[in-house]
């Protein structure tokens, strides 16, 4: 007779949970960081194509949509999870990226930004899905190393799709279309539809994966600490508005305000510099794959560095952590106002820069940029889980509701915004946000802590009861 097998031990499970999440999320990724990076400039080249089909600016304009429609969606997003595990809510959400990407097969208005507000429900769905599963298999002391290191593994994708745009690229060199005049990164019909069809099969992966994770929670889950309480459609709403206007909630909104212009920068305005400075596209032609490597590098170190630390110091994920965040940032849009054309984040230039433009710049700036953005989802993770006890999937969706509003104001006004400006309302923001945070903190860590002494002093008087008898 063959004997039981032995359960999986809780920290065995944990790397397997991180190792299955961080993979999933990397397939889904390689399609959302790639057309990411180079949408504007995608969707100008249809546009150039045939003015008809879809408006100018429409890459910036359907970001901004897409984030409008994720705010929105922050009020619904919980109740989808009283009814779905994470696993499911992250299976649709990856089925909505890959349709999104699928509108580039045939670009025009409708499809785009009808896809463009599904893409939005889908983000808020993944975000908020992606950390509540998180806090199924993390405990307290492991959910900033399980974060970090699933960070590092799906920022893989970025060598996935570095390399999946070189493929493409390579085959559709130097594209000539008749009547067009090429001064940026052209995207020609053939090569959009061979780099998306390639982006498209990756989130079927992803869909796959995540159907296929383990439902099994560990022992002293973040989970089990703060349970997640089913509410009615009615006291959902009510709670998602109440949750909005948190005292804590807004003690750090400077911190989501900031979250919010940091993601724009490194998703959209900057790798569209790139793709519209004359003399970075015609020099480098596969500079958009440079970029995407060097952010898979920064992310990479990030997790090698965040891993022994948080092992070392006590609530490593709090203070320290976005401390390096804004640091990294502030470093990060000095060196980018000085290497790229100033209009670039707008318009086709052949405009010079402060520096040279050149490819150390940007694959320095694309390191900076993937280290920070890790550090960052890190620390949102650790904030969040703490923030509202017992309404954690509230609270990340209030996080990406304001999160979201940020980014879709400036994506709206990103036509009109220079490099410069870009990096005064990037810098202005990242310093309010330092500054507001440790107060913030304190209060967080004053409220636990007053609350572990009043859970002390209820256990004392109970042993006291019992003794009497």
């Amino acid at each position: 007779e063959m004997k039981a097998r032995a359960p999986m031990s809780d920290s065995t499970y944990q790397h397997l949970c991180t190792l299955l999440v961080g993979f999933a999320t990397l397939f889904r990724f390689i399609g959302w960081n790639m057309v990411n990076f180079i949408v504007e400039s995608l969707v100008h080249s249809a546009h150039v194509r045939d003015p008809t089909s879809i408006i100018n600016h429409a890459g910036y304009y359907g970001q901004a949509v897409k984030e409008i429609a994720g705010c929105l969606s922050a009020f619904f997003v919980p109740i989808v999870l009283n009814y779905l595990r994470p696993k499911w809510a992250l299976v649709i959400g990856s089925g909505l990226f890959g349709f999104y990407i699928a509108c580039f097969f045939h670009v025009n208005n409708y499809l785009y930004f009808i896809a463009s507000a599904l893409l939005g429900f889908a983000n808020t769905l993944c975000y908020t899905a992606f950390f509540t599963q998180q806090m199924h298999y993390s405990n307290r002391q492991t959910l900033a190393r399980n974060t970090a290191i699933v960070w590092s593994i799906a920022n893989c994708c970025l060598l996935f799709g570095g390399g999946i745009y070189m493929f493409v690229a390579s085959m559709h060199a130097q594209p000539v279309e008749e009547g067009v005049v090429q001064n940026y990164r052209f995207y020609s019909e053939s090569e959009t539809r061979w780099m998306c069809g390639l982006l498209f099969a990756s989130c079927a992966v992803s869909i796959v994966m995540h159907a296929c994770f383990p439902s099994r929670d560990v022992d002293n889950s973040v989970a089990s600490e703060h349970p997640h309480e089913p509410l009615s459609l009615k006291r959902q709403v009510g709670a998602i508005s109440s949750v909005l206007v948190n005292p804590y909630i807004l003690m750090f909104i400077p911190r989501f305000l900031n979250h919010g212009l940091f993601l724009s920068f490194f998703t959209n305005v900057y790798p569209t510099t790139l793709q519209y400075s004359t003399i970075l596209a015609n020099k480098y032609p596969y500079l958009t794959a440079y970029y995407a490597f060097s952010m898979c590098a920064g992310t990479a170190v990030s997790g090698l560095i965040v891993t022994p630390l948080n092992r070392r110091f006590h609530d490593f994920g709090l203070r320290p952590l976005y401390y390096i965040t804004i640091g990294v940032q502030l470093l990060t849009y000095t060196i980018a106002t000085l290497t790229v054309p100033n209009w670039s984040t707008a318009k086709p230039t052949s405009d010079g820069a402060f520096i040279e433009p050149d490819l150390i710049w940007v694959c320095l700036v694309a390191f900076l940029l993937g280290f920070g953005d890790s550090t960052n989802t890190s620390s949102n993770t650790v904030i969040c889980s703490r923030l509202i006890p017992g309404r954690a999937s509230h609270t990340y969706s209030a996080a990406r509701f304001y999160i979201g509003a940020t980014a879709s104001v400036i994506f709206f006004c990103s036509p009109w915004l220079t490099m410069r400006a870009h990096a005064a309302i990037l810098t202005a923001t990242t310093v309010i946000s330092a500054i507001s945070f440790n107060f913030a903190v304190k209060k967080v860590e004053k409220r636990d802590e007053n609350k572990e002494n009043e859970t002390s002093f209820a256990s004392e008087e109970t042993i006291e009861e019992i003794d009497k008898y």
